[in-house]
């Protein structure tokens, strides 16, 4: 497969307020879906790259409904792993007037938590995966999976690395996630040892690790050994670095409605255009160019007009 990508994750049903009248027994919602790993599978298949989704599901109509969803993206369903009697996780999504929003979840002990606790089948995957061109994660990927599991997870993608893959890993740190901040930052410093592509929020690693500047960033992610490194700044634009050279990016001027997946869209439309042998330069533009028409528009996923 050329420029093959396997996706680590999970995505969620997400739930948001929708236009209607509210009792005092209800409120209209609407149901979608998102998860920072899905939202950029979905815009990498947009942009005509093969991926892969690896998931865990339940047994459930609404897993079935996420299945079809993805698929008809044009995403491989073939590695999501169905857990019977089981449901996928949720989230409501909330958003102020300036766009920013506030997240409420119910995923403990969901079927992509559960993903690498069977040895057995943990092998048989992996051995699927050897296959892809490129693995990728984020901390979110990291950050659901219980110790044992997430020790698991770093042999293989160590053994793969050392086979020749390349793993891409997008930092993606949600503090609430973590047992506490010092076993993040051991998880995420082995996991820059063995990242190809690094592409970090300078907002999230300056919470995880103290950093005042992108710089900063791209220097102790680059001491680990990583090669490309793409610090997303928000609407400051972007720091990229490759081959000692630093290139700043302007971000596209927009009013967002609704930065949900703005970095994750980033990602995807990035790695589409450097999988495109484009130049680190023009494939920033690319990612910010993707994130300024998602943020204008409400969702994970905008429609593909």
């Amino acid at each position: 497969m050329s420029n093959s990508i396997a996706v680590i994750g999970e995505c969620m049903l997400e739930l948001r307020p929708a236009t209607g009248k509210e009792s005092s027994s209800s409120k209209p919602m609407a149901m979608g879906y998102g998860g920072d790993t899905l939202n950029t599978s979905v815009y990498l298949s947009r942009k005509n790259i093969s991926v892969c989704y690896v998931t865990g599901l339940g047994d459930d109509s609404n897993s079935q409904w996420l299945i079809n969803e993805w698929q008809r993206e044009g995403i491989d369903c073939s590695l999501v792993d169905r857990k019977a009697q089981s449901v996928p996780g949720m989230y409501l999504i909330e958003t102020d007037d300036t766009g920013e929003r506030s997240f409420y979840y119910w995923r403990k002990n969901s079927p992509a938590s559960e993903l690498f606790d069977d040895e057995q089948k943990v092998a048989s995957l992996f051995n699927k995966l050897s296959s892809f061109d490129y693995v990728y994660v984020s901390g979110i990927s990291l950050a659901i999976l219980p110790k044992e599991s997430l020790a698991r997870l770093f042999r293989y993608l160590t053994e793969y690395r050392n086979a020749g893959g390349k793993l891409i890993f997008d930092g993606n740190y949600r503090p609430t996630l973590w047992q506490n901040q010092s076993v993040a930052q051991a998880a995420y410093q082995q996991m820059y040892k063995i990242t190809n592509i690094a592409l970090p929020t300078l907002e999230d690693e300056s919470m995880l690790f103290d950093f005042s500047s992108s710089k900063e960033v791209v220097e102790a992610i680059k001491a680990h050994g990583v090669e490309e490194i793409v610090v997303k700044m928000g609407d400051e634009g972007c720091l990229a670095f490759e081959n000692e050279n630093y290139e700043f990016v302007a971000a596209c001027p927009t009013d967002p409605i609704d930065t949900t997946a703005a970095g994750d869209s980033f990602n995807a439309a990035y790695l589409a255009a450097r999988f495109n042998n484009e130049n680190i330069v023009d494939s920033c533009k690319a990612g910010h160019e993707l994130a300024s028409q998602v943020i204008q528009t409400k969702g994970a996923i905008i429609p593909r007009s």
